[in-house]
């Protein structure tokens, strides 16, 4: 079984109407179950270590699909994020940087390079808020070198490596390095009844809830392309191996 996780609903819905759509062309011929683990590391790693801990039999993989904050300068919305491996912001204390599966970045690679997306590689950092300002950027990135930020990768990645699961987070820039970002966002992502309260009260807000629906939109595309593509490319891997599993047992 392999997970496919998200921090929100929003970030996976693409990839799942696309599989259900187009189950027979979409290629997948192995188990996969969707989990929308929350945001923030606490509640999405008690999810993910939740699911893995009752689900039947040890899971194959666990792959995060989300978007995510550029700290490095220059990347735009729509870039691919491949990290090699996942910090987490600890105030003064430094903790663990987690690596990501090698078999699993691999395929991710080669999916990425299958659909001819741009690609941001380098380590991801892990945070518990949102990262509005462009000097928060600046400071993280001097202190950890990270290339980017969420506030999932590093809880989930510890929740697998707990269970001895391999794990791989493939996220996407939706607010850049520049970007500065309403300190009102984390409430919205409550529900669409949040943003229609929103727009009501405060409709100034309406060009930035904008321009940040737009990037998301595009988020969501590049995620549901690139998922396809990584689903299809792992099962060849897994037939690939069965099949020289069996002719090894034959010969």
């Amino acid at each position: 079984m392999l997970y496919i996780v998200a921090g929100m609903e929003d970030e996976l819905a693409g990839l799942q109407r696309e599989l259900d759509a187009h189950v027979a062309s979409a290629g997948v011929g192995f188990p996969l179950d969707f989990l929308v683990a929350g945001i923030g590391p606490e509640r999405s790693g008690q999810t993910v270590a939740a699911a893995l801990a009752n689900g039947k039999g040890k899971p194959s993989g666990v792959l995060m699909l989300g978007v995510a904050g550029a700290l490095e300068p220059g990347r735009e919305t729509g870039e691919l994020i491949l990290a090699g491996g996942y910090a987490r912001d600890g105030g003064l204390e430094r903790m663990e940087t987690i690596a990501a599966d090698e078999a699993m970045l691999e395929v991710a690679e080669a999916a990425a390079a299958e659909e001819r997306m741009p690609v941001t590689r380098g380590n991801s950092l892990t945070v518990d808020h949102l990262i509005c300002e462009e000097w928060e950027r600046r400071q993280l990135r001097e202190k950890y070198g990270t290339d980017s930020v969420n506030m999932e990768d590093h809880a989930v990645a510890s929740a697998a490596k707990a269970v001895g699961v391999p794990f791989l987070s493939v996220r996407v820039v939706l607010d850049t390095a520049e970007q500065k970002l309403p300190g009102y966002l984390p409430k919205l992502s409550k529900g669409r009844g949040a943003v229609i309260s929103e727009v009501l009260v405060r409709p100034w807000r309406i060009p930035v809830l904008r321009k940040l629906r737009s990037q998301m939109e595009l988020c969501q595309t590049v995620l549901t392309r690139f998922g396809i593509s990584y689903l299809k490319l792992e099962a060849e891997r897994r037939k690939g191996e069965k099949a020289k599993e069996t002719a090894e047992a034959i010969y």
